[in-house]
């Protein structure tokens, strides 16, 4: 599973993400039945299942979502595309997933789907679309089926809802001002800033946000800056990654801001005199030395300076020694 796929899973997996999300993007898809204003958690049930194939499990997630509003219910089906490609069979392949659905549904309703009165559940299926290109699969299934006119009725009319994240103005996604805004402007091929750019933005942004969406945009960064800092040529070894697990947004933001410029200068120099790969371990040991220096200072204890930082004992020992 690539980064990608796993910070758009977990991003859709929380309901006070997904509850945002479907009060900015598919408030106008939903009736007036399910009043989407007035949905709360409490509303929404994730099912644990997924109709990806584990052949394009690489390239896509899912997500499914039981909606419960006053006076009706139905499914929110969501699929986000990842690569840059697209996929011209989308049609056809969101409403194969949406009839397994249904399978199972059928199924898991037992012989009470035999009545006369059993009716299938609606289901709203979306697509989520976050590559760099410009989507052009057809969004009717009809489309995708050979002289689809003649046949007219017998047909299935079948359509998908898409969301093109490029399409997305990067700045009115941070206008939002909240925790769903900042992590799909971080999300967004379109934006025209690079790494320390975008974090120094987010960074200011942080400073105006609630405790409540700050600490939501926390919960859900590091995937976007392992995004974000790999699209560069710069990888979050796992001694970092778990720093940013456990330090505040705005303090890590800060912290990648300076480690990403010594980073990359090193990388470059080193590349230069004896490869790209060369140069990338060095900087990331620069960054790692960095973030021990931060944490001596802060007090913290030797145990966790190298729990977080990977460094050995000895590497430690000398960093103490030169800060003398």
């Amino acid at each position: 599973m690539g980064d990608k796929d796993r910070a758009f899973r977990r991003l859709l997996a929380d309901e006070r993400l997904f509850l945002k999300f479907l009060r900015r993007f598919l408030k106008q898809n939903l009736p007036d039945v399910i009043d989407v204003e007035a949905l709360t958690l409490d509303d929404l049930h994730r099912e644990d299942i997924t109709f990806i194939p584990p052949d394009l499990s690489e390239r896509e997630s899912d997500v499914l979502y039981r909606i419960r509003g006053t006076d009706a219910e139905a499914y929110v089906y969501v699929l986000v595309e990842h690569q840059s490609s697209v996929s011209h069979l989308m049609p056809f392949r969101l409403l194969s997933y949406v009839v397994q659905f249904w399978t199972r549904y059928v199924e898991k309703v037992g012989e009470a789907s035999k009545r006369k009165d059993f009716l299938l559940p609606p289901v709203l299926p979306v697509v989520f679309y976050e590559g760099a290109t410009r989507w052009t699969a057809p969004v009717h299934f009809a489309e995708k089926v050979r002289n689809a006119y003649d046949f007219g009725k017998f047909i299935p009319a079948f359509e998908y809802r898409l969301i093109s994240l490029r399409d997305k103005n990067p700045e009115a996604l941070l206008s939002y001002g909240d925790a769903l805004g900042a992590l799909f402007y971080l999300a967004n091929p379109s934006k025209t800033e690079g790494f320390l750019e975008a974090a120094e933005r987010l960074r200011i942004f942080l400073l105006d946000l609630s405790d409540e969406e700050r600490e939501l945009t926390t919960n859900h960064l590091r995937g976007y800056l392992r995004i974000l800092m790999k699209k560069e040529g710069l990888e979050i070894d796992d001694a970092l990654d778990l720093c940013l697990e456990r330090e505040e947004a705005d303090v890590m933001l800060t912290y990648m801001q300076k480690e990403f410029r010594k980073a990359r200068k090193e990388g470059r120099e080193e590349g230069r005199e004896e490869g790209r790969e060369e140069g990338r371990e060095k900087g990331q040991l620069e960054m790692g030395i960095s973030i021990a220096l931060a944490m001596l200072e802060a007090g913290e204890p030797e145990e966790k300076i190298l729990r977080y930082t990977g460094l050995s004992l000895s590497q430690l020992e000398e960093i103490r020694d030169g800060k003398k």
